[in-house]
């Protein structure tokens, strides 16, 4: 057993049964898998690639057959691609070429929180106006509805316009 800085023993992590619990079999090799961070946000990936090319969805660290809903285009729902410019990084639908438009800014790696217009289901933009921070819809000027701003949210009860 390894001894700490202190001079106390303790067991290795590979020999306790948290670490086993933590490995994730492969559906169709058996191997274990592992978690990557990729364009398309986080997924699980078999060890034995190239042989074996299974993959999974990551749902909370673990891994899942379902996709995580977070890294779903809130238009369309096709998945998100995170990239960057020079204001930093942002995530993009992959239906850009299809007509969808969604662009998302990034939080920590994840897309960030977004809300959808009540009228057209476009997604609100915040904004900044001569009253003060507001939200309007991403496709002024066909659609020209707004909310307020309360707390970084809009406030869908009282509508603007």
């Amino acid at each position: 057993m390894p001894k700490d800085l202190l001079g106390d023993t303790s067991p290795s992590l590979t020999d306790s049964p948290s670490a086993s619990a933590r490995q994730h079999p492969c559906p169709e090799c058996h191997k274990p898998m592992r978690r990557i961070l990729g364009r398309k946000g986080p997924f699980w990936g078999c060890t034995g690639f190239p042989e074996c090319k299974a993959s999974l969805y990551d749902k909370d660290g673990k891994p899942s057959t379902e996709p995580d809903e977070r890294f779903r285009c809130p238009v369309c729902t096709r998945s998100m691609v995170r990239a960057e410019n020079s204001q930093g990084f942002y995530w993009y639908c992959t239906g850009f070429n299809k007509g969808c438009k969604a662009r998302v800014a990034d939080d920590n790696g994840v897309p960030a929180r977004s809300f959808r217009c009540k009228f057209c289901g476009q997604l609100l933009r915040r904004r900044k106006g001569r009253n003060g921070m507001f939200w309007g819809c991403s496709a002024y000027p066909e659609c020209t509805h707004t909310w307020p701003d309360v707390n970084g949210e809009p406030d869908f009860g009282k509508p603007v316009k």
